[in-house]
């Protein structure tokens, strides 16, 4: 007998829609949102549905941080933003199309719905730890059981570690370690690449100069047949 079962269920899967990308706003009515409903959306899942097509991966990244303050938990979100996408693909969040609309013709016994496999969906992630400050030298950060998102610069000599993904939307530099619990599926994102090092479950490549390849590009890192992959985007 199978040790594990897979069952589809029907749970309360609440989708809040984003209209405005002012995050001081977002954060004071998703604080009443919160408040009004005592313990409805108590840690609750959400699908962030991007409306606003202003809104960055930045902002994305500051209002995940909000809602999970507020003890709601961001499971994915929709939208065609390709930035929104890479943010979410990289932070461990699952990535959904359209509202399904139901067909009237067919009951609910009879309706069927073929997903695509996404690893991401099977994992259970944490809400990523977010870092809004820069990263000085000599400074050491650290996302324990979750992924990390850096917003600022992370300046030469600073060590940036995470039990997950790496999420950098600025210059970085210093040493970047990803996936340092052995996760070999953990992957590092670098909006400005300038590293000084970089790590994925203990495998690493030092860079003294930083070839022009890379140098200042949005790079994308992870491990393929135990090397790492260093992908121009």
């Amino acid at each position: 007998m199978n040790k594990i079962e897979i069952k589809a269920q029907t749970e309360t899967l609440y989708t809040l829609k984003v209209h405005a990308n002012d995050t001081d706003t977002l954060a004071q009515e998703i604080s009443t949102l919160s408040c009004d409903n005592g313990q409805k959306f108590q840690h609750a899942p959400v699908i962030l549905q991007i409306e606003d097509k202003n809104l960055s991966a930045n902002e994305l990244a500051v209002l995940v941080e909000i809602l999970t303050q507020n003890d709601m938990v961001v499971v994915g979100i929709r939208s065609d933003k390709q930035e929104l996408i890479d943010f979410a693909k990289f932070s461990g969040m699952a990535v959904f199309g359209k509202p399904i609309k139901p067909k009237k013709t067919k009951s609910s016994q009879e309706k069927t719905t073929k997903t695509t496999p996404n690893s991401h969906q099977n994992k259970v992630y944490q809400a990523p730890k977010v870092v809004a400050d820069e990263v000085n030298s000599f400074e050491q950060v650290i996302a324990k059981d979750s992924n990390l998102v850096l917003l600022n610069d992370v300046k030469s000599g600073a060590e940036i570690m995470s039990f997950g993904n790496i999420s950098a939307y600025k210059e970085a530099q210093g040493s970047l370690f990803a996936g340092i619990n052995g996760d070999e599926k953990a992957t590092i994102f670098i909006q400005s690449f300038n590293a000084q090092l970089i790590s994925i479950a203990g495998i690493y490549k030092r860079f003294d100069t930083v070839p022009s390849k890379l140098y200042a590009h949005r790079v994308m890192i992870d491990l393929l047949a135990g090397k790492l992959r260093f992908q121009v985007i």
